[in-house]
């Protein structure tokens, strides 16, 4: 009975694989080459790592450090940044401010500073945040409504 349950579970294990290669598969290019996701690392890089994060989770806020030295290991590191605001309103905010940076060609700069804030977010952070790095704030409010 033991050996049969094992057995279920690698073969579950070994469908679940097969679809979510299918499924990059069949995404590879939003994935990968989608012109509206930011890009950090060696735009031409040969080797890609798609991260989907949200800004106030604290695993995506570890990970940041580790990440950065990658990036800085790896002349050849190409990182494609998905928004993935799960945890509610304040997150989302946080990703319409960041999309937003990114046509201030500030991304990269936001992005890594917010994600160093300790605690939840809000709207007054996110924004004091985007002006540290020397975002034009009026402008970014323009621009999240685009």
């Amino acid at each position: 009975l033991v050996e049969a349950s094992q057995a279920l579970q690698k073969k579950t294990e070994a469908q679940q694989e097969e679809h979510a290669q299918q499924a990059i598969k069949e995404n590879a290019k939003k994935l990968f080459n989608d012109p509206a996701s930011p890009v950090a690392g060696n735009p031409h890089g040969n080797v890609t790592l798609v991260e989907f994060f949200d800004y106030q989770c604290g695993h995506c806020k570890a990970m940041n450090s580790v990440i950065q030295a990658i990036v800085k290991q790896n002349k050849n590191l190409r990182v494609v940044f998905k928004e993935l605001p799960i945890f509610g309103g304040q997150s989302q905010y946080a990703a319409k401010v960041s999309l937003a940076a990114a046509k201030q060609g500030k991304y990269y700069a936001f992005h890594d500073a917010l994600l160093s804030v300790d605690g939840q977010l809000s709207e007054q952070i996110t924004l004091q945040t985007a002006e540290k790095v020397g975002l034009n704030v009026a402008q970014l409010k323009k621009d999240m409504d685009n």
